[in-house]
């Protein structure tokens, strides 16, 4: 079966992408105390959307931990807790999003298998 033809392949990235992207989020609020921690976040969307738009296949486009820029405190922390629980809701519904996509794509795709 094409998963790619009905966009599951797609989706299933980004929810595996979603699911790094909270244990991430999870890593910099464990660490928000902790002296010279530097925030990390996961870059993905803008990889997907270039092999989308290059027509060249998605399947090379993985999630990458990258540390992040921002606003250091004086301690060297660079975690502000309320741009995580931000970040954390924000990923919370995209991954909830895509995964009731999948869950209606293979609905459709084994009713039209069974006839229906």
């Amino acid at each position: 079966m094409d998963t790619n033809a009905s966009g599951v392949g797609v989706l299933t990235q980004l929810m595996d992408a979603a699911a790094l992207r909270h244990r991430v989020i999870a890593q910099n609020v464990a660490n928000v105390n902790t002296p010279g921690y530097r925030r990390r976040e996961v870059t993905f969307e803008a990889d997907l959307a270039k092999a989308l738009t290059a027509d060249g296949g998605t399947a090379h486009v993985k999630p990458r931990v990258v540390i992040a820029d921002g606003p250091e405190r004086v301690d060297g922390n660079t975690v502000d807790i309320d741009r995580e629980m931000g970040d954390l809701s924000k990923n919370a519904l995209l991954y909830q999003a895509a995964a009731q996509i999948v869950t209606s794509r293979i609905a459709s795709m084994r009713a039209a298998i069974a006839g229906r």
